[in-house]
């Protein structure tokens, strides 16, 4: 892929002339590091052409030996051609060329420049002194972080100088350009940088130094909108479980009060009358007492009136087995004892009705039966 290189660099030494006129300066053209291109330039389809991509130029792929010759005895343009250098436009388009030998120095690589064009000559004398590299070389696309600290998008390898190009502005300012003819401030390098919208011309140590705390306090604001959302989160999710906790414990409180209330309801339901209590109490006064009547020594206290019944049979009929015989039976027979009707006659006409047979002739019921079966009617709606 084809590349101009407006990185800049300073130059340490002086201009000099030859006896024709000629320009002999030395220059630094090009350094290792980050440089910022434009999705357009890179010829990336998949984002905005204007979006900026940092390109990470790695010392050993800039200082690669083969790298470094590939710009030795290269054209130098006044500005760039439309299109690389070949023998078919080096005439129209050479103003002079770089030298034999390009070094490493520092950051940089280095040469000596020599201007044969009069025009260009003073163009260089007017100021016009930033440099800018053609040449070709891979792109790679991948993230990752340079030694220094600073974040790029892209690598490039297998650099190979074309030309090199005079410009009246380098794409990182004067940092690159042609030397004075005496050692100024300028010989430093320098780089733009921008503060808060501000622009600021520094050394290129001091601009790597700015950048790699801008990267870092990017980084910084980053983690902690990360940790923000991830705190937010997670505020969310206690919230949500404090509401599912407080649901359910309404929910659970409701069907507590909702169970007692029914059970309130069915007791309420099953609660005798008064007028029901009334016989209730009547009927247990009257099996207490004819109880004590048959058997004055027997403890009634705490007993249903089923129970007294079944315990004077059990105690005044030893022959009746009282767990085999029927409630209406035990209770007939415990009214047939209150009374003075004849023990043999009472035991047959009971056994008749507790299996269901009707009387032979000559047997007498109690008359007491009937006054039986008015005391069960007297007090439905609740257990004697």
């Amino acid at each position: 892929m084809k590349f101009t290189d407006l990185i800049s660099t300073p130059l340490v030494g002086s201009r000099t002339y030859t006896d024709e006129g000629f320009l002999v300066v030395p220059a630094a053209i090009s350094r290792s590091g980050i440089q910022v291109y434009m999705a357009l330039e890179l010829g990336l389809q998949d984002r905005d052409p204007e979006e900026t991509v940092n390109v990470y130029r790695p010392e050993d792929e800039v200082f690669h030996p083969d790298s470094l010759k590939s710009f030795a005895n290269k054209v130098v343009t006044n500005d760039h051609p439309a299109s690389l250098v070949d023998s078919s436009n080096a005439k129209e388009l050479s103003v002079g060329h770089s030298g034999p030998e390009v070094i490493r120095d520092g950051i940089y690589a280095k040469t000596i420049l020599h201007i044969v064009d009069a025009k260009a000559i003073k163009d260089i004398e007017s100021g016009k002194v930033e440099l800018s590299n053609g040449y070709t070389s891979d792109i790679t696309l991948e993230q990752g972080v340079t030694p220094e600290g600073m974040k790029y998008d892209a690598i490039q390898r297998n650099i190979k100088g074309n030309h090199i190009a005079l410009v009246e502005k380098g794409r990182c300012g004067v940092a690159c350009k042609l030397s004075d003819n005496s050692p100024t401030a300028e010989e430093n390098p320098m780089a733009k940088i921008t503060i808060d919208g501000v622009d600021f011309d520094v050394s290129d140590q001091a601009a790597q130094a700015v950048k790699k705390l801008q990267n870092s306090l990017r980084d910084t604001e980053e983690e902690v909108k990360k940790q923000e959302e991830e705190a937010k989160k997670k505020e969310d999710e206690m919230e949500a479980e404090k509401k599912e906790d407080e649901a359910k414990m309404e929910k659970d409180h409701k069907a507590a009060v909702d169970t007692l209330q029914a059970k309130l309801d069915d007791a309420t339901t099953k609660a005798p009358t008064p007028a029901q209590l009334d016989v209730l109490v009547e009927n247990r006064i009257a099996t207490r007492d004819a109880a004590i009547k048959i058997d004055p020594s027997y403890k009634w206290e705490n007993k249903d009136c089923e129970t007294i019944r079944k315990e004077i049979v059990a105690i005044a009929c030893p022959t009746v087995t009282v767990d085999s015989v029927s409630p209406e039976y035990i209770r007939a027979r415990f009214d047939a004892l209150t009374t003075s009707t004849g023990t043999n006659q009472l035991d047959t006409a009971l056994r008749h009705q507790a299996k269901h047979t009707p009387l032979e002739d000559g047997e007498i019921v109690d008359a007491r039966t009937a006054f039986s079966a008015k005391t069960r009617d007297a007090w439905k709606g609740g257990k004697v």
